[in-house]
């Protein structure tokens, strides 16, 4: 059955919808067809395609940009056409956002046990697409300093290959039996040469292959273009100024957009979170997860993030920092009450008793993921949680160079007041209830102990001297790995498991992190995939 036949049958198989509708799944996104014959279009074989290119690139972050620059750097005179959504050169995601480091390895067998060992009974990211992975891991060092402009001075470069020679989530894992076999590469904050993060620097590199790589912001793509018999993408329809152009990809289309930190529906469907807020970029909205949906593509992992531990944000907003000092205060719900080990951040790793015990029964809280029952899941944070100190734990707070608080907390951030009960009414908790959790808290830290949570003994900290705090904290929301599953080729499989023809991903989206994971492991997995679908989208 010849299934372009009609008009419906079209518009009801092709991802792109024409004939004046905007796009199929994010109708209303985009204006009129630059060239009018295309609103009218029946078919595929009708499109007049705008533009040619041999790789569309979509998503204009690290993973793009080190997509854009393979196919400069290997792709034997091929063209590249990087889309971004945002304004921003560097992306509108996390990588420019991101404190930078990227992972490498000496060791790519064991990484790849390591990083199974994270993955545990969440085996939905297969063995070959994990040891694609490690196997781009390995080649992330190598690689950047065969790129033009990179200067070892530039960078500082770790090894943590032996025992006892971790530190912060270098390895996050150091229980796990392969932990030790990363490194990671990070440039220096305060190269003169403007290359201060691995972002800008493969952003400064891609500006020198001008030739073949043209770059455009502002253009949202908003649909992707797919031969319905064939199943094949043959392009994408993006939005360029007041029109929509339709680009062709003679060889493909590799979807670099992140996750959906800032569609609330989404994270409700698949993290049962809307409130969680972003801490990082505010353009990773989950288009392409809609796209790509349209094409035919399976999901996996929806409901893997780095998120929901809690942190200090303004009362009425959408943002949060990243994180806050909870080693001077304690954590309570809208009841008044803890609730939880409430030492948490993006990472909290209490490195003195990591040689006490074992997983199961450490605490702290390493990209949101916290010890519970003995397993490390994310916890199902509420939306309102209030931080509780005392005046010498604020004036902590305030000092902290990490923070960098350069406003006053007190003005739509939290409350003060002379009394823990005074305090309770400014935030609508239990006074009584309040007051009984920070004098159970002062008992704990006097013996030395959380006989509640077991919180570190050396993150006790008492709230005795007032006038007292309460800062309003949601819970983080810094990235999604959830998205279209991915084969070791970095193709987008659908349903069946076979490869969307000419359709590709890296990074964030639809990510191999699908349970516990490792830090830096997304923005190597930005260089690793974005080479490693590239090379197999020009059969490299």
């Amino acid at each position: 059955m010849d299934i372009m036949q009609s008009r419906r049958a079209f518009l009801k198989t092709a991802t792109v919808a024409l004939g004046g509708a905007a796009v199929a799944g994010l109708a209303g996104c985009a204006p009129a067809a630059e060239t009018p014959a295309n609103d009218k279009a029946a078919s595929v074989d009708e499109v007049q395609w705008d533009e040619e290119t041999d790789v569309i690139v979509v998503g204009g972050g690290l993973a793009g940009l080190a997509a854009a620059v393979t196919v400069a750097t290997e792709g034997n005179g091929a063209k590249c056409l990087l889309l971004e959504k945002s304004p921003l050169e560097t992306g509108g995601g996390n990588s420019a956002f991101a404190a930078g480091m990227v992972l490498w390895t000496k060791d790519p067998d064991n990484f790849a046990e390591y990083v199974r060992e994270l993955r545990g009974e969440m085996d939905n990211v297969p063995d070959d697409v994990i040891d694609a992975y490690a196997a781009g891991i390995a080649e992330n060092l190598d690689w950047l300093r065969s790129l033009p402009g990179f200067s070892e001075d530039d960078v500082t470069i770790s090894e943590y290959f032996e025992p006892g020679t971790g530190e912060s989530c270098y390895p996050e894992y150091s229980e796990m039996p392969h932990a030790y076999s990363l490194g990671r590469v990070r440039f220096k904050h305060d190269n003169e040469n403007g290359n201060t993060q691995v972002t800008p620097f493969m952003n400064s590199v891609k500006n020198q292959f001008t030739d073949v790589i043209t770059h455009k912001t502002s253009s949202p793509v908003t649909a992707l273009v797919q031969d319905p018999a064939t199943k094949e993408i043959l392009g994408v329809v993006y939005t360029d100024g007041t029109a929509s152009k339709y680009a062709k990809a003679n060889k493909g289309v590799i979807m670099c957009l992140g996750g959906f930190e800032n569609n609330a529906q989404m994270k409700a469907d698949y993290l049962s979170g809307p409130w969680a807020r972003r801490i990082a970029g505010e353009y990773n909205e989950g288009d392409g997860i809609t796209m790509c949906a349209r094409a035919g593509a399976d999901m996996w992992h929806m409901n893997s993030c780095a998120g929901f531990w809690t942190s200090m944000s303004p009362i009425d907003g959408d943002v949060c920092l990243m994180r806050t000092p909870k080693d001077q205060g304690i954590t309570v719900a809208i009841n008044g009450q803890r609730f939880y080990m409430d030492w948490d951040g993006d990472v909290c790793e209490d490195w003195d008793f990591m040689d006490v015990g074992d997983l199961s029964s450490h605490v702290g809280s390493r990209h949101g993921h916290m010890q519970f029952g003995g397993e490390w899941p994310h916890l199902p944070m509420p939306a309102k949680t209030w931080f509780i100190t005392d005046a010498p734990g604020y004036q902590s707070i305030l000092e902290n160079k990490m923070m960098a608080i350069d406003f006053d907390p007190m003005d739509g951030w939290g409350f003060t007041a002379d009394t823990i009960e005074e305090l309770a009414g400014k935030i609508e908790v239990p006074a009584e209830a309040l007051a009984t959790t920070v004098s159970q808290w002062n008992e704990c830290v006097a013996n030395g102990n959380d006989v509640y949570f077991h919180r570190p003994a050396n993150k006790l900290k008492s709230i005795e001297e007032g006038p007292f705090y309460a800062l309003f904290c949601a819970p983080t929301m810094l990235n999604t790995d959830g998205g279209p599953r991915r084969s070791a080729k970095g193709e987008i499989l659908d349903l069946d498991g076979q490869p969307i023809p000419h359709l590709y991903s890296a990074g964030e989206f639809g990510s191999v992190w699908s349970n516990m994971y490792q830090g830096a492991g997304n923005l190597g997995e930005c260089l690793a995939f974005g080479r490693i679908s590239v090379r197999n989208c020009l059969g490299i």
